[in-house]
């Protein structure tokens, strides 16, 4: 007997290459609210991608919660500007632009914005998530984090920082360089995931390229969370 259920669902309900290949929705399915209805009748859970791109709202997520049965599960991406990758102003909150210090150019990044921002930030995100969790929909926060955090101490500890941020929920993390478990780190860093709670994350990608990682099969607080980064369109067409 598995002792844990095997969750198996797709990156996001409004994908692209999913709505534009024809061949997963009916053609009745036409609106973001009628394909998050009719996809999960046929998965289980989903990972909610648009919150990694923009702050979510808590209307969003009390939506999705309303227009999935029981038992579905949402796993929701940490917004970008917590996981060391850069951010538009446009993607914040229109008060919290209007408070942005000036100067900062094009995009913002994490240690850009003052503690009492940052602050902000992580509040209005935990409170989007609060629907979910109130509906027991919502399964890990996952925080894929840049692939220039390389390991070492500013890197280790802005991890632990989010994780101080999240606690409560269960967080998931993916990293994408491979300092990470090179030789003597990877038992290093599958250790400290377990003390700081978080989940490991199983990224089977092709290899070779910079922000690749070996696929390292472990699990952390009981759950593993596997991401498959082939490319799906091609292995769709033979």
């Amino acid at each position: 007997m598995i002792p844990h259920p095997i969750l198996v669902g797709t990156a996001s309900w409004t994908d692209k290459t999913l709505v534009a290949c024809g061949r997963f929705y009916p053609p009745s399915c036409r609106t973001a609210e009628q394909r998050l209805r009719f996809y999960a009748q046929e998965f289980p859970l989903v990972e909610v991608d648009t919150s990694y791109y923009a702050m979510p709202l808590p209307q969003t997520a009390q939506a999705w919660a309303e227009r999935t049965p029981p038992g579905f599960v949402f796993h929701v991406k940490a917004f970008r500007l917590f996981t060391g990758h850069p951010a538009l102003p446009t993607t914040f909150p229109r008060d919290l632009q209007k408070a942005l210090p000036a100067g900062l150019g094009r995009t913002v990044s994490y240690e850009q914005l003052p503690a009492e921002l940052r602050d902000e930030l992580w509040r209005r995100f935990i409170a989007a998530l609060a629907p979910l969790r109130a509906a027991g929909k919502l399964g890990a926060v996952h925080f894929q984090f840049a692939p220039w955090l390389l390991r070492n101490r500013a890197s280790i500890a802005h991890v632990e920082h989010c994780a101080e941020k999240m606690a409560g929920h269960l967080v998931a993390a993916e990293f994408r360089h491979g300092t990470w478990f090179h030789g003597e780190h990877l038992e290093q860093t599958i250790e400290w995931e377990r003390r700081l709670g978080l989940v490991h994350t199983v990224v089977d990608s092709p290899q070779g390229f910079a922000n690749c990682v070996p696929c390292v099969w472990d699990e952390d607080q009981g759950q593993a969370n596997a991401r498959l980064l082939r490319d799906v369109l091609r292995v769709n067409d033979r």
